[in-house]
């Protein structure tokens, strides 16, 4: 099952900042995602690093994926409605 971990690169060997569940010599495929170290340092409050590809989202990803939650919702609100109602 894919793992999104976050790392430093420190003197040419990327560090994991939590223990991973590995063997030894065992091979990963890795993706590298920049994070920006001024999205690092903005108060999220207690979100604060739990999820921190989301700093990689453009804000069209965002409205996509706000619009398709809220289509989502809107169905789910149509058939709670259509159940409630007395036949």
């Amino acid at each position: 099952m894919p793992t999104t971990i976050t790392a430093i690169f420190q003197d040419g060997v990327l560090k994991p900042t939590r223990k991973l569940k590995l063997h030894p010599n065992e091979k990963v495929k890795l993706n590298i995602l920049r994070q920006d170290r001024a999205i690092e340092s903005t108060d999220l409050g207690p979100m604060a690093g739990a999820f921190p590809e989301l700093a990689a989202l453009a804000d069209k990803d965002l409205a996509v994926g706000k619009r398709l939650w809220e289509q989502g919702l809107t169905r789910q609100l149509r058939r709670v409605v259509r159940k409630s109602r007395p036949r």
